[in-house]
């Protein structure tokens, strides 16, 4: 039997995980970050604190490794307990505040805070801000970084990016990391013992993700113009909505955008970058031309920032290899997948224009019954191929089915983004990125078992495919809500209002058959929903148009 350690960051074990205190005054907030940090995988909540006093009693107390720290907390202020704390223990802070002035941010440093980070950071980028601090390493956000380096004068104009590019030895590594090496497997390769091999990785990932975010812009050689080859477009960093490029400012959240540098780039030496076609929290989806063979694809590429999070790096390639392992005309194909010199992880799939469902929704603002029918039966059969390879979806929501030819007799649809997919096949058990208790998803179209962390079946792609169809036909999911724990409390605890009163507010024209079949893919009992794809699509199938 094989005993070798494995290099697991989300491993089940308490001890693989990083214990966290978290110091919020404010009720609603400490809720919320409590919510989003049980979407970390290795992340374990040990105690909460409302004030600055039980904050260095917990401390005291706990011991956790980490505190993310308010500052504007009763008794006495943050930068004051952190001082307090930093006296006593080791543990590591992070300050998670909405105070961005230079003062508050060079206090809190200067008692000796490890992090820095203001209240709208991404889930994303908080996880791998924990991380990071956990490591050893400081985090700042990035104009506080700025702000902080500036101040300090410790700008370095040497930076280039030969310093910056990683070595052949490097780039292994991280391709073992990504096939589920052990530490000891690791070591042998490049001539470690095991206990040197954690601050070996450690520095590696931090190189990856300091190239990411401070490499010199003349790194990329820029060609792109709006053309009709390339389409520059714009990026909220908060949002992440694209815009195109008469845009300065999201129009959602404020923010300044900022030109995505990728386009006009040629990436991993053979891809031409000439389009954002999309951008999510774990990465962003281009369309790219190959130098060479002149192949048009579409390279779906994962966000620098997050490449510190080892366990990211291994759920990217768990969706390439799922995505690859089936053959479906209703599933886009992955052809490739790999890593680039600078170390980005990346996967190539098929080229194939159209558009998301949710971009024809937003369009149309509701589709005929007759039309998304057709669109349904696809979906079904996609989905069904890979329940029958022991997948499950776990994310099926509009922008996740791409609809080619809508409108036409050829109309096809491809469902992407198996980034959540979770493997439920013998062989895999014991062996998936996910353990009991962990959510995965999107709130709005989750089954009720899936937000309570229960083992998933096919029925709860059931019940996702149900929200999908819900929205098509009427223009908005079961349950509109103002945030994720309102629609993780609707999904378990309340009924799906009727299909029937939502079309006629907006004044549409439903199938009384297909208004049947969504009402049962919506049930609360999973076993009251249609039992697999096949019998769904049966059910489809036979309302004809």
């Amino acid at each position: 039997m094989n005993t070798m350690r494995r290099f697991d960051a989300e491993g089940s074990r308490a001890s693989d995980l990083i214990s966290v205190l978290v110091v919020e005054d404010q009720e609603v907030l400490r809720l919320g970050l409590n919510l989003t940090l049980q979407y970390m995988r290795n992340i374990q909540i040990v105690g909460v604190a409302s004030d600055g006093p039980s904050a260095v009693q917990k401390a005291l107390e706990l011991k956790p490794q980490v505190i993310l720290m308010d500052i504007g907390l009763p008794g006495f202020d943050g930068i004051e307990a952190t001082r307090r704390i930093k006296a006593q223990l080791n543990t590591r802070i992070m300050i998670l505040t909405s105070h961005e002035e230079d003062k508050s941010i060079f206090s809190a440093l200067a008692a000796g805070a490890d992090g820095y980070c203001l209240k709208d950071i991404s889930t994303a980028k908080l996880n791998t801000a924990i991380n990071s601090v956990a490591s050893g390493a400081a985090w700042l956000d990035d104009e506080i970084a700025r702000r902080v380096l500036h101040s300090a004068k410790l700008a370095d104009p040497q930076i280039t990016s030969e310093r910056l590019a990683l070595s052949e030895s490097e780039l292994k590594v991280l391709a073992l990391i990504l096939e589920g090496a052990s530490s000891d497997e690791i070591g042998s390769q490049v001539g470690l013992k095991d206990s040197e091999v954690q601050s070996y990785l450690k520095k590696l990932i931090q190189k990856v993700s300091w190239s990411g975010s401070n490499a010199p812009a003349t790194k990329i050689s820029r060609t792109a113009k709006n053309s009709q080859d390339f389409q520059v477009s714009k990026i909220c960093p908060n949002c992440k909505v694209r815009l195109g490029e008469e845009f300065s400012r999201c129009p959602y959240d404020g923010n300044e955008l900022k030109e995505d540098a990728m386009i006009g780039s040629v990436f991993a030496d053979r891809y031409e970058i000439l389009a954002l076609l999309g951008s999510g929290t774990s990465g962003a989806v281009y369309k790219a031309r190959h130098r060479y063979m002149h192949k048009l694809v579409a390279i779906k590429i994962m966000h620098l920032e997050l490449i510190s999070d080892i366990s990211l790096l291994k759920r990217f390639r768990q969706e390439a290899a799922a995505a690859s392992s089936l053959t479906h005309g209703n599933i886009v194909n992955v052809i490739d997948f790999g890593l680039s010199p600078e170390g980005q992880a990346f996967m190539i799939m098929d080229y194939l224009g159209g558009h998301s469902l949710d971009e024809l929704i937003f369009e149309h603002k509701h589709l005929p019954w007759q039309v998304s029918t057709e669109i349904f039966k696809q979906v079904c059969s996609g989905l069904g191929h890979a329940h029958d390879n022991g997948i499950i979806h776990r994310d099926l929501k509009p922008s996740n089915v791409l609809v080619v030819n809508f409108g036409q007799p050829e109309l096809t649809v491809k469902l992407v983004d198996f980034g959540t997919a979770k493997l439920v096949t013998a062989e895999s058990e014991g062996a998936g990125l996910t353990v009991p208790g962990q959510v995965f998803g999107s709130p709005t179209y989750m089954s009720p078992e899936q937000c309570m962390g229960l083992h998933l079946e096919a029925s709860s792609d059931v019940y996702s495919m149900g929200t999908l169809m819900y929205e098509a036909l009427v223009g908005h999911p079961p349950f509109i809500t103002e945030n994720i724990v309102e629609a993780m409390y609707k999904q378990v605890n309340e009924e799906c209002p009727p299909i029937a009163q939502a079309a006629a507010k907006v004044g549409v024209s439903i199938d009384n058959r297909l208004q049947a079949i969504i009402t049962k893919t919506l049930r609360k009992d999973k076993y009251q929903r249609h039992q697999s794809m096949h019998e769904l699509k049966k059910d489809l199938e036979s309302i004809g148009t």
